[in-house]
């Protein structure tokens, strides 16, 4: 089941809003998207549905997308408060890169046997005057990741180029379909010959995450990519890395979305980042990880990573391990891991894969200060994750106590981890020098 995409026509922004009130999106028939005038939008947080808060709200941005959610009817309130069920279907938003979900769309229960919504970051959406709101905040302004730089008319060239030159090179193969057919930012990078690259290495994995875009069950929607399926040779990595290191502002980032765990295939990588580390006038050396092993992860820190980003949805161990279902590790190696790789002076993120409801509940809120204050983590990128909010729901269990919002969230973290920076994407950084200081992604200094 495919979710059909529906941009509604385009209206020009209200210069005032004047109290008009927030209207709900629907969908009739023939996808043509529509607000529901005398009615209230509502929003969903975890399982419950409201009217969104004005903080949470931002003008539909440049990039997004509206999506029709098929045989889910839409939710809004009637002028007594009361919630209904609206004849057209519901409608979200997908939001571009550097952007921030702060709430779910509000859609009645399918009818029994539909089965769940594909893997895609559901965000809501409404009408105000003559202008489209979704439930977002802008999170990072980062130029590398700005849309008009991909999918150039140059990038067929570049990828015929680049396999020429390193025709032996199967890691190249891989990445050429997850360039043309997925659309991947990080591979296009590597055929352009700049900023962030990615390298995949696993073809296995330790977890059997809920929204694994790689591999899932048959009984549930398909995932958007294909994993790959082999394991590269250290000099097909070397090679690819050392070429990479060279171009401007960059950084060589192993594990990526179509693998599974790179650290499965730890020592491989060990031994490639301690050639790598070598290279004279390079750039950063970047791990995206579940960071279950931290053996396979000390070696790799040892032969010279920079950074380190930690996937996670939670740091509260019961929810973490419902979402992520690891094999052979639990989230107390994710807590070592994190603990090493700080020691030894990498750059530490945690890739919070972010649910309304969920990542905003007071019981996590306290955790995630806790431990980011605790490990010294430097960097949150946030995530919005792809997934069905009933499919997550099904299988994650809600934290305890009130929710605060997304937006008090962020405002908490930063006021509360005074060293944290907040983003979405991976700076260029290199170890920690003598001082304790990282070094920035804009210097020229080595390990």
């Amino acid at each position: 089941m495919t979710a059909k995409s529906q941009r509604r026509k385009k209206r020009q922004p209200s210069r005032q809003r004047g109290g008009e009130p927030l209207l709900p999106l629907c969908a009739g028939p023939d996808g043509q998207v529509e607000d529901v005038p005398g009615l209230l939008g509502l929003a969903r947080s975890g399982c419950s549905f409201r009217v969104p808060e004005e903080d949470e709200l931002i003008p539909l941005p440049p990039g997004a997308d509206l999506q029709l959610l098929p045989e889910r009817r839409a939710l809004a309130l009637d002028p007594d408060g009361r919630q209904v069920e609206l004849d057209g279907l519901a409608v979200a938003a997908r939001i571009p890169v550097g952007y921030t979900r702060t709430l779910l769309p509000a859609f009645a229960e399918p009818p029994e046997g539909v089965g769940y919504l594909p893997f895609f970051g559901y965000t809501a959406v409404f009408a105000r005057g003559e202008e489209l709101l979704c439930a977002a905040l802008q999170t990072e302004s980062n130029p590398h990741w700005a849309p008009q730089y991909y999918h150039q008319p140059e990038l067929g060239p570049r990828i015929s180029e680049l396999k020429e030159r390193f025709p032996e090179n199967r890691i190249l193969d891989q990445l050429e379909t997850c360039a043309l057919e997925y659309g991947c930012y990080n591979a296009q990078n590597i055929f352009m010959h700049r900023w962030e690259g990615a390298v995949t290495v696993s073809p296995a994995c330790n977890a059997q995450c809920r929204g694994c875009i790689s591999l899932q069950p048959e009984d549930l929607p398909p995932s958007p990519q294909e994993r790959f399926k082999f394991k590269p040779l250290v000099e097909e990595i070397v090679e690819l890395g050392a070429h990479h290191l060279a171009s401007p502002d960059a950084i060589f980032s192993f594990g990526q979305g179509c693998e599974g765990e790179p650290l499965l295939a730890g020592d491989a990588i060990a031994e490639a980042v301690e050639r790598l580390a070598a290279l004279p006038d390079r750039g950063s050396i970047h791990l995206n990880s579940n960071a279950s092993l931290p053996e396979k992860l000390k070696k790799i820190v040892e032969a010279g990573l920079d950074s380190l980003r930690v996937s996670t949805n939670s740091v509260l161990p019961r929810v973490y391990e419902a979402y992520y279902q690891p094999r052979r590790y639990n989230f107390e190696a994710v807590r070592e891991s994190t603990r090493l790789a700080g020691e030894a002076g990498c750059h530490l993120s945690l890739n919070l894969l972010m649910m309304p409801g969920w990542t905003d509940a007071a019981e996590e809120v306290e955790a995630l200060v806790k431990f980011v204050n605790d490990y010294g983590i430097d960097m949150i990128q946030l995530r919005t994750l792809n997934i069905d909010p009933n499919f997550y729901a099904a299988h994650v269990p809600l934290p305890e106590g009130p929710v605060i919002g997304i937006p008090q969230l962020l405002s908490r973290l930063t006021r509360e981890c005074p060293k944290l920076t907040l983003g979405n994407h991976s700076p260029r950084v290199f170890r920690r020098q003598a001082t304790g200081e990282a070094s920035s992604g804009n210097e020229q200094s080595r390990p």
